[in-house]
């Protein structure tokens, strides 16, 4: 038996009547439909979901467990439902985005560009801010959603997230550097290298617990705001960096070439997802958003899979490559 959503509805509406009686009455369908899908479910999962007893049925603990999923997924196909009642065309209002500034250049223009071809006559404000910044004006219901690297979010608790990205993060050097040619780098190969580190609290987490992890110290460090100024050092050859793949571009301002090189150690990805506030009301333009931003997300994935960039800067999928969430 596959899980169908029948059988979840018929579920979740014992569960929360306690009685079958009840539910059938609310569904419209007969006492033996609800008790031979419950059974059926029941026998599927292997777990007893309900105890059976003269006034109706109770949730077990693992009955609990999985009516807390069983709403989580009834309510998104409910949202998605409402989202599609709706021609994306006739829609109209303002959506307020926040965004962490390395994503505000490198990633939301292509997502905005998908975002205001479905929705046109929605209308866009960004707002550009810390992390931190961004989950407090999301609370404060400044923001209608944000883009941010949910692997380093200060509180998660207070949000509902779609993980959209998770991306690797590279060695980047000039292409005229001794490491450009080889497959992968450990980070103790360049314990003796000038590295630039880009000023940004979610990204700096990441990077400083690598170095962290192993031990070591770089021999001297540039620090810098800005992605373009570290871009144009490493591709003169004044230094390396430890950067997420989805920030990088194969080419300076100058027209100088730098690559990007997978590395030894194994660092948890940045995570880069839209997140809203949990318990508010989502509208249709946000839950658009939300939508778009997750197929934008699964359309670009592979890019971020990938073990090394070609010559223009591009990245090739390795074969039989699968994108995921």
């Amino acid at each position: 038996m596959s899980l169908t959503l029948k059988a979840l509805e018929y579920f979740n509406a014992v569960a929360e009547t306690g009685a079958i009686s009840i539910a059938m009455k609310n569904l419209n369908v007969s006492q033996a439909a609800i008790t031979e899908s419950i059974q059926r479910l029941e026998t599927h999962l292997g777990v007893l979901l309900f105890r059976r007893h003269a006034r109706g049925m109770t949730l077990t603990h693992a009955g609990h467990e999985f009516w807390r999923h069983t709403q989580r997924i009834l309510a998104l196909i409910s949202a998605a439902e409402e989202v599609l009642a709706t021609r994306p065309d006739s829609v109209n209002g303002e959506l307020v985005i926040g965004s962490i500034s390395p994503l505000t250049g490198y990633y939301l223009p292509g997502l905005l560009e998908r975002y205001r071809r479905t929705f046109p006559k929605v209308s866009t404000r960004i707002m550009e801010d810390a992390g931190h910044f961004i989950e407090h004006q999301l609370i404060n219901g400044e923001l209608d959603v944000a883009l941010t690297a949910t692997s380093a979010l200060e509180n998660k608790d207070p949000f509902h997230s779609s993980i959209l990205v998770r991306s690797p993060w590279r060695l980047w050097v000039s292409a005229r550097h001794a490491f450009s040619d080889q497959a992968t780098v450990s980070i103790s190969d360049i314990k003796n290298e000038s590295v630039i580190v880009l000023v940004n609290d979610e990204l700096e987490r990441g990077s400083s617990n690598l170095w962290n992890n192993i031990g070591i110290r770089p021999r001297s460090v540039t620090r810098t705001r800005s992605v373009e100024a570290v871009r144009s050092l490493v591709a003169t050859g004044y230094g390396v960096c430890v950067l997420p793949q989805v920030l990088f571009r194969a080419w300076s301002l100058e027209g100088t070439q730098l690559v990007s090189i997978p590395l030894v150690e194994e660092l948890a990805p940045l995570e880069i997802g839209v997140i809203w506030r949990r318990g508010a009301p989502v509208s249709p333009i946000a839950q658009g958003f939300i939508a778009t931003a997750s197929e934008y997300g699964q359309s670009i994935q592979p890019v971020f899979k990938t073990s090394f960039a070609n010559q223009n800067g591009f990245v090739e999928p390795p074969p039989d490559d699968i994108s995921s969430k």
